[in-house]
């Protein structure tokens, strides 16, 4: 039976009130310890995939990804839910717009599958509590705090392709929590936005939002989409605030940011492994995360290896946050292109070097997708000669002989989709 909104109040509360005054490293690195081995301990033998691993140290247990576990879904449950059952009530859901079933009395959530099939979760109502608490814990500005302080509602809006329960944990007495479906046209949602005191979003709708309506929010967050240089000037300039980030995937709140425009990874719930990317010994600051969350229990995440890439930050932040921090989240994994280098071995592009470089040739926007030796690229404000000049610059820079690029028609992306403007659709043979 789920608790009463005041019971659930206090859960959230609770959990916001620990995250918001972090203790010092030492005894944050301590606690972290403890709350690994005790999972490993009491909750990991209750999925079946982890029958054979019981009593064994984490760095014995398997590495696994999306298709290791849509492949076995009630291995890696406590309830046993099969992946028919979880797509059954998430299917009807996107299509109702009705988000509140559950199966088995935990919510069922489903990804944009951008990588391929769409991810699916399960969350507990206690696991929700946690995460409300420990979002609003990390990511509420003071300022966004002195309006709960004064019992007046903090309002925010949450732009996204599909409500949630979890999301939904957000409201309260404190907080005004306003669904806006990406599925409708952005214009229905101006009324509902006018006044907002938080507004949440992929950077890409919340810069198509600066021309629609003028807003003074006290917060600006960008969720769902890779934040890009260009997107955060656009938004920071038109709504007079920093945008924020959210790093979230399928797999749990991983990361939030700070003043000092880090993103702290969230290892106070989730234990990270860094799978570290080496560009023929260039490079040593990008990684891929290999996660390990220690508070859910309801569908387990072990060793899960993300398909993302993210550059990592030197030493302790300035904002005096305990764990580690990240410079930017780059993007996923299949954004990584690929060039033939000069010794025949391949070069990897990353994300936020093809960026840099587009920078230079001044596009309004653009889309590079990669297919196989060529390389697709569709532009809004520049030349392909400027374009094909820059990127001949970059390939000489990695040692490596420029792509062929060949011109595409614009793609055609539903509001719902994910922005993605780099794209490896098919890498070198």
């Amino acid at each position: 039976m789920p608790d009463s909104p005041s019971t659930e109040s206090i859960a959230v509360g609770a959990t916001f009130a620990h995250d918001r005054w972090l203790p010092g490293q030492r005894w944050y690195d301590a606690r972290r310890a403890r709350a690994l081995a005790r999972f490993l301990r009491r909750d990991l033998p209750r999925a079946s995939f982890y029958a054979p691993y019981v009593g064994r140290p984490l760095a014995e247990l398997p590495v696994v990804d999306k298709a290791t576990v849509l492949a076995d879904f009630a291995g890696f449950n406590r309830y046993g839910v099969t992946l028919e059952q979880a797509m059954d009530v998430a299917r009807e859901a996107e299509r109702t717009r009705d988000f509140t079933p559950t199966v088995h009395g935990v919510t069922v959530g489903l990804s944009s599958g951008t990588s391929g099939r769409p991810g699916v979760f399960l969350v507990s109502d206690r696991e929700r509590r946690r995460w409300a608490g420990a979002l609003m814990a990390q990511l509420l500005a003071p300022a966004s705090l002195r309006i709960v302080a004064r019992r007046a509602p903090l309002k925010v809006a949450l732009f996204l392709r599909a409500n949630s329960n979890l999301y939904e944990t957000l409201g309260s007495s404190r907080v005004e929590f306003r669904y806006c479906d990406l599925t409708r046209p952005l214009e229905e949602h101006v009324a509902a936005v006018s006044d907002v005191d938080v507004l949440v979003g992929p950077p890409s709708v919340l810069r198509q939002l600066t021309t629609l309506v003028a807003l003074r929010p006290t917060q600006v967050i960008a969720a769902a989409e890779t934040l890009e240089p260009d997107d955060a000037a656009a938004i920071e300039a038109a709504y007079g605030v920093p945008v924020e980030q959210i790093y979230q995937a399928t797999e749990g709140l991983l990361g939030v940011s700070c003043p000092e425009r880090r993103v702290h990874l969230n290892e106070g719930y989730v234990h990270i492994e860094p799978q570290w990317l080496d560009n023929q010994g260039l490079d040593d600051e990008r990684f891929v995360p290999i996660v390990t969350d220690f508070t859910r229990t309801t569908q387990l995440v072990v060793r899960y290896r993300l398909d993302d890439v993210l550059l990592a930050a030197d030493g302790p932040c300035p904002c005096g946050r305990p764990g580690r921090s990240v410079r930017a989240v780059l993007g996923r994994c299949d954004d990584v292109l690929d060039l033939r280098g000069t010794d025949v071995q391949t070069v990897s592009v990353f994300p936020d070097v093809l960026r840099h470089a587009m920078a230079f040739a001044r596009p309004n926007d653009y889309r590079v997708e990669q297919h196989g030796e060529i390389w697709r690229i569709a532009l809004r404000g520049a030349t392909a000669e400027q374009v094909e000049r820059e990127i001949g610059d970059l390939a000489e820079r990695l040692h490596a002989p420029p792509p062929k690029l060949e011109t595409m028609p614009w793609p055609v992306e539903a509001a719902t989709d994910k922005r993605r403007r780099i794209r490896r659709v098919r890498g070198l043979d």
